[in-house]
């Protein structure tokens, strides 16, 4: 029997206290699916059973009741055709001799009858032909309905033959539960004999945990569903942002990479302070000597 899964690594640094030498167990039997080594190890059992098996395939099948006779019974040609069958002698070919406008060979070309005979053997050639022309036009001229129809009449059986179907597998699901219930009987009926009064509260605690497990394991689904959105709604993010990054680079491209333009506007704009500002002191003012 496969070990459980056993976390190897705490969540909350080491376990102290009450959780030291305590398993965490990182699993729920009735939730998760086998995995392929344990899926084997089910197989090599099955196959150990069935060789210590004093049964062979031939006596589960006599154990089956007998299949019904066939209707078929007594029709010359359907037993003829089955010993064929048996006897593995292949099928006898088409004569298509019959198809064939032959003249009538050479020694008989004199033969009155020999001619008539490939006369009318023409004439039925011909009235095949034209047989052949009626149906083609009668099927360029009724076939799309008739498929139609056909189709129709394919999906109404493909409809029935999937509620069958369904039938069948809940008469299967059916017998599958009453199986599990016996088997649940049996073997509690087993276990009773060296059973104490813990076998009512071990049964208590299974159903407990099988809910338990149930429930957790729809709260992971729905987590998981969760999850898978919010890493597909990141990675739209990101797209979106490569995709700015991509503009904001193209922008950056198309701007002047020289500072050619930059010294243009910083002398323009000295050159405005200094008009607004007046001109510096001792320019233009008139000597003192001079002011009268």
């Amino acid at each position: 029997m496969a070990a459980p899964l056993q976390l190897t690594d705490v969540a909350h640094g080491e376990q102290k206290g009450w959780r030291r030498s305590q398993h965490l167990v990182d699993s729920l039997p009735y939730v998760d699916g086998l995995t392929p080594q344990e899926k084997a190890a089910v197989d090599k059992l099955i196959e150990e059973e069935m060789r210590s098996s004093s049964k062979k395939p031939t006596d589960y099948l006599n154990e089956l009741p007998p299949l019904p006779e066939t209707r078929f019974k007594g029709d010359e040609l359907l037993e003829k055709e089955m010993a064929r069958v048996a006897a593995g002698e292949p099928m006898q070919a088409m004569d298509t001799a019959r198809y064939n406008l032959d003249p009538p060979p050479p020694t008989k070309r004199n033969d009155h009858n020999a001619w008539r005979t490939a006369l009318d053997n023409a004439h039925a050639q011909l009235e095949h032909q034209y047989n052949r022309l009626l149906n083609l036009e009668l099927l360029l001229k009724f076939g799309p309905d008739s498929w139609r129809l056909h189709n129709e009449a394919l999906s109404a059986f493909v409809t029935r033959l999937q509620e069958q179907l369904a039938a069948v597998k809940q008469q299967v699901d059916t017998l599958n539960r009453e199986r599990q219930l016996q088997h649940s009987f049996v073997t509690n009926s087993i276990s009773s004999t060296n059973c104490n009064a813990a076998c009512p509260q071990v049964d208590t605690l299974n159903r407990e945990r099988k809910l338990q497990q149930h429930a957790a394991g729809s709260e992971l689904g729905k987590l998981e569903a969760e999850y898978l959105g919010l890493v597909h709604k990141n990675m739209d993010i990101e797209a979106a942002c490569r995709g700015l990054e991509a503009e904001i680079a193209a922008m950056r491209e198309a701007l002047p990479r020289d500072g050619s333009g930059s010294a243009a506007d910083g002398q323009q704009a000295a050159a405005e302070q200094q008009q607004q500002g007046g001109q510096p002191n001792g320019v233009g003012e008139p000597a003192e000597g001079m002011q009268d």
